[in-house]
């Protein structure tokens, strides 16, 4: 998430880092849901048990509704006053969403480190009342820019944060605002390859059948995927582990095998990550065309027409990164037997 936004001078580079990831004899061809105006940069999503997906914005503090049909419409659920920018969307509870907002430049590549905070955003009543309940639930005083979000514990009201300029994963209890730094380690702070100060970026939880606990996290200026061992309170229990190298990863979600379906924001695409085998097979997108420019998160559709589709969000190659430049975007990709 946000990666086009510290790409200038390396994307070039990581299109050719990442023109060795193996392709599909046939890749499926992306379906536009909803293109924003120009100038409009997408940044993370969540599907509602409706079907309905939720869509943060990067060039403004903007939470969006957008209906999962092709060439659908937006609708605008709230906008946070005093912020310039929303981040990470993780669902706790049903239709209880909660987004990260701060203040960053794109224009100046800049963060104010402290401005940032999580929101609750209640759903419940947006189709009878098109009006979102909305909480601060804290202040991050110390954070350096806050970027992806997800669910830890539902019980407990558990999630994780990433902050990818300071290379850390805090944990947030949504129901008392309480935080702390839980994971800081080698594999999440920025380093080689590239020289964007953003290291962890997206960060997911999943439950191995009969085995461990993991949270995934990807690193975009080390290119990686890595998972690490934890407890149902979000403590480590053991050593961190590079699932796949040489793409540069944005936001991810699994599908109902453990495999990892990761937006790869430097080649502009969808890739599957096998955990057990390290195999990176790309199911759509490509570096020679726009169709995912700069895609940055995804996430499957809830409805029971929907265990195959995956919705994506594009932030359109805007914000420095150099290449051709297209209008953020939610789009949708019908997988069937790239799942197989």
């Amino acid at each position: 998430m946000w990666a086009s936004f510290c790409l200038i001078a390396i994307s070039s580079a990581a299109g050719a880092l990442c023109a060795s990831v193996p392709h599909k004899l046939t890749l499926v061809t992306p379906q536009v849901v909803h293109t924003f105006p120009n100038g409009t940069n997408m940044e993370n999503l969540a599907v509602r048990a409706s079907g309905q997906i939720l869509c943060t914005i990067i060039t403004a503090p903007d939470l969006y509704q957008v209906n999962p049909s092709v060439n659908s419409s937006a609708t605008l659920v709230y906008s946070f006053s005093g912020y310039e920018t929303v981040f990470g969307i993780a669902e706790v509870q049903p239709d209880q969403f909660y987004v990260l907002a701060g203040n960053a430049s794109a224009a100046t590549l800049t963060s104010v480190e402290g401005s940032w905070s999580a929101f609750h955003v209640d759903m419940t009543s947006f189709e009878s009342s098109g009006v979102a309940t909305i909480d601060k639930v804290a202040d991050f005083p110390d954070a350096l820019f806050l970027n992806g979000m997800g669910l830890l514990n539902l019980e407990e009201g558990l999630v994780y944060v990433a902050d990818p300029y300071a290379g850390a994963i805090s944990i947030l209890n949504v129901n008392t605002g309480a935080h702390y730094v839980a994971i800081n380690n080698s594999l999440t702070v920025p380093a080689a390859p590239f020289t964007t100060p953003l290291g962890v970026n997206g960060v997911h939880v999943f439950q191995e059948p009969d085995g461990p606990l993991y949270v995934y996290f990807s690193n975009t200026a080390q290119s990686l995927l890595a998972r690490m061992p934890i407890d149902a309170t979000g403590t480590p229990i053991g050593d961190a582990e590079v699932v796949a190298s040489g793409i540069m990863a944005d936001d991810f979600t699994f599908d109902s095998d453990g495999n990892v379906l990761q937006a790869v924001i430097g080649s502009d695409e969808i890739v599957k990550i096998d955990p057990s085998t390290g195999t990176v097979t790309v199911i759509a997108g490509s570096p020679n065309n726009t169709e995912l420019r700069s895609v940055s998160a995804a996430q499957f559709g809830r409805l029971s027409n929907e265990t195959t589709t995956l919705f994506v969000t594009l932030n359109g190659g805007n914000l420095g990164a150099g290449g051709p430049v297209v209008p953020g975007a939610v789009k949708m990709l019908d997988l069937g037997e790239a799942l197989a």
